[in-house]
C-alpha cells in the first residue's frame, strides 16, 4: 500500500513538474505596444502567464522588426507575424515555423474616404488614387486587382502621415481599423471606412508564430501560452482592461488612453478577435483558401503544403476534440 501511494505521489509531482516552475518566454509583437497587443499585455499584468507556470516577457516591435527573419534565423522563439503572408512565405523559404493561433479572425485592414467621396464601397474605389504602405503593395494589391480590376496606376505612396489624405478628398487611404480613422476623426473627418474582410479578403493576422524546434522541445510551454493569451484576450476585451493598458502605455508613451479605448471599441464591435473559445482560432479550409487564391494570383508559388505553416493543436477546440 505504502509503494502505491508513493507512486502515485511521484506520478502526480511528476506530471504538474514540467510548468510547475516558471519558464522563460520573451514574446516580441510587431509593432509598438497598443491595444491590437492587449490580450498579451492583459495576460501579463493579470499574472494569467505565471497561473500558468510562463515568466513572460514582452518585447515590442517597431518599425524596422523584422518578426519573420528573426524567427527564420533562430534569433527568437515566438513572435506575432502580422498576416497570413508572412508565415506562408517563411514555409516556402524553408523555415521551420509555425501559427499556433491567429488572435485577429478578420483582418483589419480597411480603406477610408472623405464623407463626401462618392465611393460607397470598395468596388467604387476603382480609377481613385489610394495611398497605400510598400508592404501591402506586394500582398493585398494583388487581391485587389484580381477582384476590383484597380491598377496599379491607382498607387500613391503612404508614408504614414495621413495629410496628404486630408487634403485631397477625392482619395482613399489604407489603414488599421483601429488606428487611421481614429487619426482621422481627431483632425476633423468622419471618413466612410470600408473593412476589406467584409468584402471578401479571407486572411488573418496578428498570428502567434513560433520555432518549430520551441514547439517540439516545449509542447506544455506552447499549449501554456495559448491557453493564458487566450484568457488574457477575453479579459481585455470583455472585462476590465485597464490592467493591461497600464503597461502599454508604460511601454509606448505615444499611445493615449482615448486611442486604447477607441481601438478596444472598434475591434469589439467589428468582431476582430471572437470572444470565448473563439479567440486564436484557425480553420484549416480558411488557411487553405486564402493560400489557393493568393497563388493563383502568383503571390506564392504553387504547390506548397501551405496547412505546414500552421497547427492548431494547441487551441481549445481542437485540445476537447
Amino acid at each position: 500500500m505504502r509503494r502505491l501511494f508513493l507512486f502515485v505521489f511521484c506520478l502526480c509531482f511528476f506530471t504538474g513538474l514540467a510548468i510547475a516552475d516558471d519558464t522563460d518566454i520573451v514574446f516580441v509583437t510587431d509593432w509598438k505596444a497598443q491595444a491590437e497587443h492587449g490580450g498579451f499585455y492583459q495576460a501579463l499584468a493579470k499574472g494569467l502567464y505565471k497561473k500558468h507556470g510562463l515568466n513572460v516577457t514582452i518585447r515590442q516591435g517597431g518599425p524596422q522588426s523584422d518578426n519573420p527573419r528573426l524567427l527564420a534565423a533562430g534569433a527568437i522563439d515566438i513572435a506575432l507575424t502580422s498576416n497570413n503572408f508572412q508565415p506562408i512565405n517563411l514555409l516556402a523559404a524553408g523555415a521551420d515555423t509555425k501559427v499556433i493561433m491567429a488572435v485577429f479572425q478578420k483582418d483589419p485592414q480597411v480603406f477610408m474616404v472623405h464623407p463626401e467621396n462618392s465611393a460607397n464601397s470598395i468596388a467604387d474605389m476603382k480609377g481613385m488614387p489610394i495611398f497605400i504602405a510598400d508592404s501591402a503593395i506586394g500582398t493585398l494589391w494583388p487581391w485587389l486587382e484580381a477582384k476590383f480590376g484597380f491598377t496599379s496606376k491607382q498607387i500613391r505612396k503612404y508614408t504614414y502621415s495621413l495629410a496628404p489624405w486630408l487634403v485631397n478628398k477625392g482619395t482613399v487611404q489604407e489603414g488599421y481599423m483601429s488606428s487611421e480613422p481614429f487619426t482621422a476623426r481627431k483632425a476633423g473627418v468622419k471618413p466612410k471606412i470600408f473593412l476589406l474582410a467584409d468584402a471578401g479578403y479571407p486572411g488573418y493576422a496578428a498570428m502567434v508564430t513560433a520555432r518549430g524546434a520551441f514547439i517540439e522541445k516545449s509542447p506544455h510551454v506552447v499549449r501554456a501560452f495559448v491557453k493564458a493569451s487566450i484568457e488574457g484576450w477575453n479579459d481585455y476585451l470583455y472585462g476590465d482592461p485597464s490592467a493591461g493598458n497600464a503597461m502599454i502605455l508604460k511601454d509606448n508613451p505615444e499611445a493615449t488612453p482615448e486611442l486604447l479605448a477607441f481601438s478596444i471599441a472598434t475591434m469589439k464591435n467589428a468582431d476582430i478577435v471572437g470572444k470565448g473559445d473563439t479567440v486564436g482560432q484557425i480553420d484549416p479550409a480558411r488557411w487553405q483558401q486564402f493560400y489557393d487564391e493568393m497563388s493563383e494570383l502568383g503571390v506564392f508559388e504553387k504547390g506548397l503544403n501551405a496547412a505546414d505553416a500552421f497547427t492548431a493543436k494547441f487551441l481549445p477546440k481542437a485540445a476537447s476534440e
